[in-house]
């Protein structure tokens, strides 16, 4: 399970940064991806300047922000103008030092899902220590830079939304795992990287690879009866809408059912977003009339904000659909369409939240379109929808479990809780 949990960060993160979470629409809508450029690849300080002017006036023609926060506007077009002020000056730069402006200029929207990264990579090879040092604070540098150094600098170039910047904090265990990222955060990548951990300093080497084979074990989703307990956990590690879930769902309220299962829990922990239909699929299988996804959605068209109401979704139900007692298990990890399907759960009062925040604001932006630069190839992905939270009086919070509990005790957490009733 360890093994594949470790594989379900890295394909989530491959989405987050490839412009394809989802949490409405279901659909992808992106340009042909050409292949990236080696980062340190050179352009001219005009070529430069062509692609921060593309990254401007794609994000100002399709993010929503730029029709309803003045300060957003403001705080984004100061900074595209001392940056092209900067590339004025330049009679070549780096691809990598462009991704660098770039990134910066797509934070100042403290936006999650709006983003700068390069197409493909290649990863660190066994970097399981690393990961786990890194996140027992015991990573003292990589290739001689400072790990806090090295954390600084990702959320600099690294969107996440003020109010759950821990957030970032967790996308760095996955970020130094990814050559593009570790080239970005200074690190020489071009014979593997040397790390240094613990208080002795013992120094570790890791190569490059490309993604391993062993990712074609990811288990979108799995199962687990427990007759004794009268608890059924289903694990969602993605949301998407694929015939494995469909049947998967199907097979696990089959087996609720036939074994009297009174408890059930959806697990999410290790879910970094994807679609929304997924929810309305598993409301199916419960017991309630009708519910809301959000509590509104506004959409850019063009020149124009198309704003969508909070109405009552009709749940067509299955025969026999579950009303027993429903939990959802969160973690910081848990982001977009996955923290949309705590928030259902919950601000419908339909169930209870055990866990960690999830690593985004339920009142947000989202849905990506995602577009190329024609000169560096570097990739923009910008929001074009910012939705409401179900409850729209919780507008400004994060989501707060029921139960808060570590993500890591959330199951027995869950276990605690059903035995009491």
């Amino acid at each position: 399970m360890k093994k594949l949990r470790c594989i379900a960060v890295i394909a989530a993160v491959l989405l987050a940064v490839s412009g394809v979470i989802l949490r409405l629409s279901g659909i992808d809508r992106t340009v042909d991806i050409k292949p990236g450029l080696p980062l340190d690849t050179v352009i001219t300080g005009e070529q430069a300047q062509q692609d921060l002017k593309y990254v401007y006036d794609t994000v100002t023609a399709n993010h929503p922000a730029f029709l309803t926060d003045g300060n957003a506007e403001r705080k984004f077009s100061g900074a595209y103008l001392a940056m092209l002020g900067e590339l004025s000056k330049k009679d070549s730069i780096t691809v990598c030092e462009l991704w660098e402006m770039t990134a910066r200029l797509c934070c100042t929207l403290d936006d999650a899902h709006t983003i700068m990264t390069t197409s493909g990579d290649r990863y660190v090879s066994c970097a399981d220590e690393l990961v786990k040092a890194a996140h027992n604070s015991t990573l003292v540098s990589i290739d001689g830079i400072a790990a806090d150094e090295m954390l600084t600098h990702f959320k600099q170039v690294f969107p996440y939304e003020p109010q759950v910047e821990f957030y970032a904090d967790y996308m760095f265990l996955s970020a130094i795992q990814m050559d593009s990222w570790l080239t970005l955060l200074g690190a020489d990548t071009s014979d593997g990287i040397d790390a240094v951990i613990g208080e002795n300093g013992e120094i570790l080497h890791f190569d490059m690879a490309d993604m391993p084979d062993s990712a074609e074990e990811y288990e979108l989703c799995n199962y687990e009866i427990d007759k004794e307990n009268s608890l059924g956990i289903f694990t969602l590690n993605k949301c998407s809408l694929t015939d494995e879930y469909t049947s998967d769902l199907a097979e696990f309220f089959d087996k609720v059912r036939e074994n009297g299962i009174e408890n059930i829990a959806v697990d999410l922990r290790n879910n970094g977003g994807g679609t929304t239909q997924v929810i309305n699929e598993f409301m199916r299988y419960i017991d309630v009339t009708d519910y809301k996804l959000f509590g509104g959605v506004d959409i850019r068209n063009g020149g124009g904000l198309v704003t969508y109401s909070d109405e009552l979704t009709p749940n067509v139900r299955v025969e026999n659909p579950f009303g027993g007692n429903v939990y959802v298990l969160t973690s910081n990890y848990t982001f977009s369409s996955a923290m949309d399907f705590a928030v259902v759960i919950q601000d419908n009062g339909i169930g209870k939240v055990i866990g960690d925040i999830p690593g985004n604001m339920p009142t947000a932006y989202g849905d990506k379109l995602t577009f190329q630069c024609p000169n560096s190839r570097l990739l923009v992905s910008v929001s074009y929808k910012k939705f409401h939270r179900v409850d729209t009086k919780k507008d400004a919070l994060p989501l707060i479990p029921d139960v808060p509990v570590d993500a890591a005790s959330a199951e027995e957490k869950l276990y605690e809780i059903i035995s009491e009733k």
